[in-house]
């Protein structure tokens, strides 16, 4: 009989494994991009250690990474309260950042959360609009304008910035 239960703990923590594997970086990159590295770094953390003690309750979910994206969020936010405003930093500093010029970090900074979250997911990561909206929580038309509105504006912005540097 104890064998048993050992043998299931080990069966539920390899598919919690499995499940975190798969949406932890989703879930991080999302953080990141909406609250900085810093703070989204922080947050995507005890996140994934919140699925780690919780795991039998991660397997049974429909959407981990959006429930884990939430509880990054609430930690985000605990955080937040002591650290005002974290910048976004204009140069990548995480190592699986996109390669893109500062002043374009620096553009998405001044990007909505949403939009800079779903820029940064479909546009630098190259995740489906699908799996953006899974961790966002939102559907897919949510994301298609989320990423159309910030794009809009960061061209917006680059442009901008670009006629200043003509002058």
């Amino acid at each position: 009989m104890a064998d048993d239960n050992l043998a299931l703990d080990a069966a539920t923590r390899a598919a919690a494994a499995d499940v975190l594997e798969r949406v932890t970086p989703l879930v991080r990159r999302a953080l990141i991009a909406h609250y900085g590295p810093d703070v989204g770094g922080d947050a995507a953390a005890e996140a994934v250690a919140w699925g780690w003690e919780h795991g039998d309750a991660v397997i049974a979910m429909a959407n981990p990474g959006g429930y884990l994206y939430r509880v990054g969020q609430t930690a985000a936010r605990r955080m937040h309260r002591r650290i005002r405003r974290s910048a976004f930093p204009v140069e990548p500093v995480w190592h699986d950042a996109p390669h893109l010029p500062g002043d374009v970090f620096d553009a998405l900074h001044k990007l909505k959360p949403d939009q800079r979250v779903a820029v940064m997911l479909v546009h630098g990561y190259g995740f489906t609009y699908r799996e953006t909206g899974e961790v966002m929580e939102v559907g897919e038309s949510a994301v298609r304008n989320h990423v159309h509105r910030g794009m809009t504006r960061l061209r917006s912005y680059l442009e901008r910035e670009q006629r200043k540097g003509e002058r």
